[in-house]
């Protein structure tokens, strides 16, 4: 049963961040700080790229400083540069372009489903050149798209995949983790993120030169083969490691994450069975079948200009909507991409105009779940 509330506005900003640290986290942060080394040199780094392998059930893992910094790395792997080409969804974050723009490549955006964040298949067929060197799939707030789809496609002209999956975390397709279904899978783990390092990020590979080449990328060259007796000087790298501290915090929210799911799964329900009964112009984003959301944020469509007025309806009363908070629009709309538009990706634009968020994180408690539900009703009761 859920609580009442009064009408008015709530002190506590409602959106899709909460930063769960309990004691649990504080003891691996002590135990970590008890070390030898801190630095990326912490053994607590191995133990905690051995947790994430073994959870996602990938060859290999690589933690790194942050995200966006894992994109560059693949991509310096697979020797992008000036003129190549990468391929990623017009609806995805700025943080995916940075990296491609830093080593002169170019960026071209592919078109999306209308209903939700799957890639149009024909289009990316139809941007796929000689140029191409890398497709990037960035599934958004959660729900799984059409991966497979793209890698099959992908593969068959012998390109190689990246899943952006900083949203994703935990996120299931056909009962498999997202980061397996790629060549590689990118995460962060910033303080928004499902699992918080703080700062940070994380690799998942597949093919052992591959994690070799990042290895050495990420860490001034240095080999990831044990006693190897010329660690470095062998291969160009840089300084891309994350420090035992935030590693002893990944391993401990690691842990949790299944927890959090559960707690956002039954929130998630509460949400959409209210909604049901308030309007039928609010439907949850069309999922992938055979998946299941880690629900980092729920994601809704409604007419545009109803989405338009509803989410400056709830920013008012401190519940924020992240296409509203971030200006939510098509990659090549933003000033600093234009350069790269080559015609219109018209499923994303209809999409993006149509979806808003709630959040549906463990740290609501049921009068904050029942505050959202009462203002979106007080919304539509005029």
């Amino acid at each position: 049963m859920l609580l009442k509330t009064t009408d008015q506005k709530s002190d506590k900003v409602y959106d899709n961040c909460f930063i769960n640290i309990d004691d649990s986290d504080f003891d691996h942060i002590k135990k970590a700080l008890q070390k030898d080394r801190i630095s990326g040199k912490s053994e607590v780094v191995k133990q905690y790229e051995a947790s994430l392998a073994n959870f996602f059930d990938s060859p290999f893992a690589l933690a790194c400083s942050n995200g966006t910094l894992g994109i560059q790395m693949v991509l310096m792997a697979n020797n992008v540069a000036s003129g190549d080409e990468v391929i990623l969804p017009s609806t995805a974050p700025v943080m995916c372009v940075f990296p491609i723009m830093s080593l002169g490549a170019i960026p071209i955006f592919v078109d999306t489903h209308t209903t939700n964040f799957n890639l149009d298949i024909e289009d990316l067929k139809k941007k796929i050149s000689s140029k191409t060197k890398i497709v990037m799939n960035v599934p958004m707030w959660g729900y799984a798209n059409n991966i497979e789809e793209i890698v099959a496609c992908c593969h068959s002209k012998n390109i190689k995949v990246v899943e952006d999956n900083s949203h994703c975390h935990a996120t299931q397709l056909n009962k498999k983790y997202l980061g397996v279904f790629g060549d590689y899978a990118v995460f962060s783990t910033h303080e928004r993120k499902m699992i918080t390092t703080a700062e940070g990020g994380f690799l998942l590979v597949k093919n052992s030169n591959d994690y070799q080449k990042l290895h050495e990328l990420r860490s001034f060259g240095e080999s990831a083969i044990p006693n190897d007796n010329t660690p470095y000087g062998n291969s160009f790298g840089l300084n891309f490691r994350i420090s035992g501290i935030n590693a002893a915090l990944g391993i401990s929210q690691l842990a949790k994450i299944e927890d959090k799911i559960q707690q956002r799964h039954t929130i998630a329900q509460t949400i959409v069975q209210e909604l049901s009964l308030i309007t039928p112009e609010l439907k949850e984003l069309v999922k992938a079948k055979s998946s299941r959301s880690n629900y980092y944020a729920m994601v809704l469509l409604a007419d545009s200009k109803l989405k338009d007025n509803l989410e400056q309806f709830l920013f008012k009363k401190n519940i924020i909507s992240d296409p509203f908070r971030y200006g939510y629009a098509p990659l090549y709309d933003m000033n600093i991409f234009k350069k790269y538009k080559k015609g219109n990706c018209h499923n994303s634009e209809f999409l993006i105009k149509s979806v808003l968020t709630l959040p549906t994180h463990e740290g609501l408690s049921d009068y904050d779940i029942e505050y959202i539900i009462k203002t979106i009703r007080t919304y539509f009761d005029g």
